[in-house]
């Protein structure tokens, strides 16, 4: 959701504006339960207070989507998907921190290595590809991160990191993680 006051400005192929971390997944979850199958399990944990981030809505969005499917996919018997968001400071940055996780197969270091690589994919030709290659462009567009962490037979978990709209000073007396 822009906020009126803050102008949106084109940043290379991105519009960058102000959007409220916790609407946006609001958005992306109903648009989810709107198709999800039953054998796949949503649990959606994000705290009401999560500060806004710069960047773009529509991006965000698609991003947040093409990793829930992504973790659909790798869960073809079904199992359990959560999203978690939470505000992190990382030394003198504070960030949005948003976790995707899925119960399913799970990838090889080999595969989460060359997971964003452009058109590198393990599913059937024609079938992916470029998902994660979008999520992490649109990260590093809007100086966030983006990182792996998975097991083979025990799942994965996709971390979006982008930078929060909010000054540390004002952040740190408040209950948060701090790396």
């Amino acid at each position: 959701m822009s906020n009126p006051e803050t102008k949106p400005e084109l940043v290379g192929e991105h519009l960058r504006e102000q959007v409220s971390a916790n609407i946006c997944l609001a958005e992306v979850e109903t648009l989810i339960r709107c198709v999800w199958e039953p054998k796949i399990h949503l649990e959606v944990r994000v705290g009401a207070d999560l500060p806004a981030v710069q960047c773009d809505r529509l991006g965000l969005q698609d991003a947040l989507l093409n990793l829930v499917f992504n973790a659909r996919d790798a869960m073809p018997d079904g199992g359990l998907i959560s999203i978690e968001g939470e505000t992190v400071v990382e030394g003198a940055n504070v960030l949005v921190e948003l976790r995707i996780e899925d119960s399913g197969i799970g990838m090889t270091q080999e595969t989460v290595l060359r997971a964003f690589e452009p058109f590198f994919t393990t599913k059937d030709k024609g079938l992916g590809g470029v998902g994660l290659t979008t999520v992490k462009h649109l990260a590093e567009q809007h100086g966030g991160s983006v990182d792996i962490e998975s097991t083979l037979g025990s799942g994965t978990t996709v971390i979006l990191r982008l930078p929060a709209m909010q000054d540390r000073q004002e952040y740190l007396p408040a209950k948060r993680r701090v790396r």
